[in-house]
């Protein structure tokens, strides 16, 4: 076989088996990359890098970002204001009602990315009918111990992530986004998710297409690479 027809016969065999090597190469879609942020705790309070962590708050502190005050969270204004003392407020239809109210949402607040960490208090005034919203300034590790996630019950990519600063998946975790909190080495990080279009957009019915016309022509190629060998032999 002269050196034409091995070119040919490669060729063949490359096309014959695009599906085999084609998905995996990912030229097409997004991929979702988790990135970490580490947060630093000094002094009774706590910071994580903007250049490292330009997100909205994490799952378990409200407001722990610059995007939380920005433009994700009225509430992060408006609780800011709680820093300087409780505050009452009659809601309506409750005017009746007795013992404290159970309150979903973050426990802990920091208001934006460095500061002290805040627990948030709630309670019912059943002599003057309202109820008394307010902070109280918490020790970090404390908050932080409660609110970080184990990394050994977390997923692979998360956990490659925390031993090397980002790993990628073709698919989100399901809500993971925006940041969770971890342990790590006796420390606390964020690990965040971003997504990253570094492709074409992914279309399943074109690639298979291309898929099964880059088949059809390799198998083509194979047969008259083996016929034109049997003429010359």
């Amino acid at each position: 076989m002269d050196t034409r027809s091995r070119a040919r016969l490669a060729l063949a065999l490359l096309l014959v088996t695009a599906p085999l090597w084609g998905p995996p190469l990912d030229l097409t879609g997004t991929d979702y990359a988790y990135r970490t942020a580490e947060i630093d705790v000094d002094g009774g309070e706590v910071s994580m890098s903007e250049r490292d962590y330009w997100r909205g708050p994490t799952d378990r502190i409200a407001c722990f970002s610059t995007l939380a005050a920005i433009d994700r969270d009225r509430g992060c204004y408006l609780e800011s204001r709680l820093r300087d003392g409780n505050v009452s407020v009659d809601y309506p239809g409750m005017g009746s009602y007795g013992g404290d109210p159970q309150v979903f949402g973050p426990d802990y607040v920091v208001f934006g990315t460095a500061g002290p960490v805040y627990e948030r208090t709630v309670s019912h005034d059943a002599a003057n009918g309202s109820f008394v919203l307010g902070v109280d300034r918490v020790d970090p590790e404390v908050a932080l111990g409660d609110v970080a996630s184990d990394p050994e019950g977390a997923p692979p990519v998360v956990r490659e992530a925390l031993d090397t600063g980002e790993a990628r998946r073709n698919d989100p975790i399901r809500g993971h986004d925006p940041g969770r909190i971890y342990r790590d080495d006796g420390g606390f990080v964020v690990v965040y998710e971003e997504e990253i279009h570094d492709g074409y957009s992914e279309q399943p019915g074109v690639e298979r297409a291309f898929e099964a016309i880059a088949v059809l022509f390799g198998a083509l190629t194979l047969y008259q690479v083996g016929r034109d060998s049997v003429r010359k032999s």
